[in-house]
């Protein structure tokens, strides 16, 4: 009996001796956030206390960027550690339906393999959650909304505004998200029988009224229902480690806050962000064409005179920060009243910057720094210094690694899907010594932006494919995918007014960071196919001066000799007249590209011309096909798919001749 006794005794010290001591994690991730919280020159600044207290107990990377400065593909990217260049997801999409994706497993699926119990509230993936967490808090509604006692459209913008969409700006969509003001002004919708609208007055929220008679007596909003939730989650007893995100969407447009909030920003005394009327007059077209929805925004408030419209937008965009810093002071409050205080991780970001003025800018959707900095503080790391900057060049890419080494998770998580690494780096070896750490990194963060615009009202046809940029300690550059280019120096010129990109005394610079640029869009999955070595041909093929020509006497072919299934193809081509070429690929009856007939729609979108040298691009993943014509959308498809792979075979077809040049050609599999 005695035996058995020890035996027991044994077995129960040894359970208690193997428990899971590994460090919890909060991750606090806050919608729109610019970087504001850093306090930096230029803006507004914003008290932010709660956010302050946790910048003291650990570092604060102050050159943290966005990889894509729009919700969706940012916290994709992040959530799985892949660049949007490496999946396509550069827009608002569904991450649930993207190839790359759907076979990768996320930070939460790997918190989960690694032990851990995650918990989630608010907005942390873009669109549905449902089944992403073990146990899951609030919803995000941005709102309250206003109603017009009928619609079924519960976004509806604020009744008293309805002038911001007279004359030029009618054509401006998401009308919802251009308003802003504190819930005190109440909104009341007229009544209007003779379309059956019977009108509202009152605030609706979670498709419920919302009760607001003053800023002390009202109902929650939603951020504070997820930071008491995520508190609760905190205090609890668990058995294992917990990883919980918090995801706080206040900042995010509409911007209405309880009057208390704005009450600590009186109109008055509000500096609007310093500006140069000729800031725009270097920049690329592209980048900086005025009629994008950023640009719009801005003008759809400064055109109003009298009104002062930017300062009440500022107040309301400052009094929603102070707001968040509130609910951040919630959750600190909980961790720091928790017997696993010492044993708690805090992540702190955002998904992206804000322009809130800047270059006449008022939106996400730019690759300048307004656009791409973001809020980055990690306290609570064994070791770790405290109160402690960091201005080497970041970016949400490596919070998935940094997750990895922190709690020991598996840092090659795609093994047994489809083979991916992830692409970034762990920031632990810079949270030890934000100076001199061993970073294993890029010198610079990489910023992308999609072609497409909110002011196109979803008709893409001719978007320019995304354009990249890169910020490194002191310089950014960017590449447009129309080959404008950027350059800006932070030191002598820190609010990005001077483009230096034709200065011929910083093209070394330039260079340079161009070439990491393209290492950082391209990776390393690219094979060259500038010669015959990688071709099947039959007759008339030949090689010269790096262009491969098929010249037949009617219709003839080349194709790759290796077979692919998902891919990126790209190559310079040129058809000559009388010449239509077709790009088979996969042995699917509907896996085909023609080039363009002359005069066509088509053709008029992406300039394409015959006889002329043009850039394909064709992106192949599951169902999904992708078409670029000299940087230019033209096809983004859903076709039925088999799991058969094929060459990639380029036919020119001719009735009595065909001719068809190929240059800069190069695959990758996917």
């Amino acid at each position: 009996m005695r035996t058995l006794f020890l035996l027991v005794l044994l077995s129960a010290l040894g359970s208690i001796g193997l428990s899971d001591t590994r460090p919890n994690m909060v991750f606090i991730i806050v919608d729109d956030l610019n970087d504001m919280p850093l306090q930096p020159s230029g803006k507004p600044l914003v008290p932010t206390p709660n956010i302050d207290r946790l910048k003291a107990q650990g570092v604060t990377f102050t050159n943290a960027h966005t990889n894509d400065p729009l919700c969706a593909p940012s916290r994709a990217s992040m959530l799985f550690g892949l660049y949007p260049q490496t999946t396509s997801l550069y827009w608002f999409e569904n991450w649930q339906d993207n190839g790359i994706y759907k076979d990768s497993v996320s930070l939460h699926d790997n918190l989960r393999k690694g032990g851990y119990g995650v918990y989630g509230t608010g907005k942390v993936y873009h669109g549905n959650q449902n089944g992403l967490f073990d146990e899951f808090g609030h919803y995000g509604d941005v709102g309250p909304w206003p109603w017009d006692g009928q619609s079924e459209n519960f976004r509806l913008p604020h009744p008293q505004q309805l002038f911001l969409y007279e004359g030029e700006d009618a054509d401006v969509d998401y009308k919802w998200e251009h308003v802003f003001g504190p819930l005190s002004d109440i909104p009341d919708w007229p009544a209007d029988p003779a379309n059956g609208i019977p009108g509202y007055k009152g605030w609706r929220l979670f498709g419920k009224p919302y009760r607001y008679l003053n800023s002390d007596d009202r109902d929650p909003l939603a951020d504070e229902l997820g930071a008491a939730w995520s508190a609760e989650i905190i205090k609890r007893q668990h058995d294992k480690p917990f990883a919980l995100f918090t995801g706080l969407i206040r900042t995010h447009t509409p911007l209405y806050a309880p009057q208390n909030y704005f009450d600590r920003f009186p109109l008055e005394s509000i500096e609007l962000p310093v500006v140069d009327p000729n800031d725009l007059d270097d920049v690329s077209i592209a980048l900086g064409n005025e009629s994008l929805y950023g640009f719009r925004r801005y003008k759809m408030l400064v055109r109003h005179e009298g009104k002062d419209l930017l300062r009440k937008w500022l107040q309301a965009y400052m009094a929603c920060v102070s707001f968040v810093d509130d609910q951040v002071g919630t959750i600190l409050d909980a961790v720091e009243d928790s017997p696993e205080r010492n044993n708690t991780i805090i992540f702190f970001t955002s998904d992206h910057g804000f322009h809130v003025g800047e270059k006449n800018f008022l939106y996400k959707g730019s690759l300048w720094e307004p656009s791409t900095r973001i809020p980055l503080i990690v306290a609570g790391v064994e070791g770790s210094v405290m109160g402690a900057t960091c201005d080497h060049p970041v970016s949400l890419i490596d919070i998935y690694p940094t997750f990895n080494e922190l709690l020991e998770l598996n840092r090659n998580p795609n093994t047994d899907t489809n083979g991916y690494e992830l692409e970034g780096h762990s920031l632990l070896p810079l949270i030890r010594d934000p100076e001199n750490g061993e970073w294993s990194g890029p010198d610079v963060a990489i910023t992308t932006i999609p072609g497409k615009n909110h002011m196109q009202h979803r008709i893409y046809d001719g978007t320019l494919y995304p354009h990249f940029s890169v910020r490194g300690k002191r310089w950014r550059y960017s590449l447009a995918s129309n080959d404008e280019e950027e350059l800006y120096d932070y030191k002598n010129d820190p609010f990005e007014w001077r483009n230096l990109a034709g200065n011929p005394e910083y093209a070394f610079i330039k260079a340079g960071l161009k070439e990491q640029l393209i290492e950082l869009r391209d990776g390393d999955r690219w094979e060259e196919l500038d010669d015959l070595k990688h071709w099947r041909s039959v007759k008339r093929v030949t090689l010269r001066a790096g262009e491969i020509n098929l010249i037949s006497r009617g219709s003839g072919e080349i194709s790759t000799k290796d077979s692919f299934e998902n891919f990126e193809f790209e190559a310079d081509m040129k058809v000559e007249p009388k010449t239509r070429m077709k790009i088979r690929y996969r042995n699917e009856p509907g896996s085909v590209v023609y080039s363009p007939i002359f005069a066509s729609d088509e053709a008029g979108y992406s300039s394409f011309r015959v006889g002329e040298w043009n850039r394909y691009r064709i992106r192949v993943y599951d169902s999904r096909h992708q078409l670029w014509i000299n940087n230019r959308f033209v096809s983004d498809e859903l076709r039925d798919a088999t799991s058969e792979s094929g060459p990639l075979i380029i036919e020119a077809m001719g009735t009595r001749s065909s001719d068809v040049r190929i240059r800069n050609a190069r695959i990758r599999k996917l």
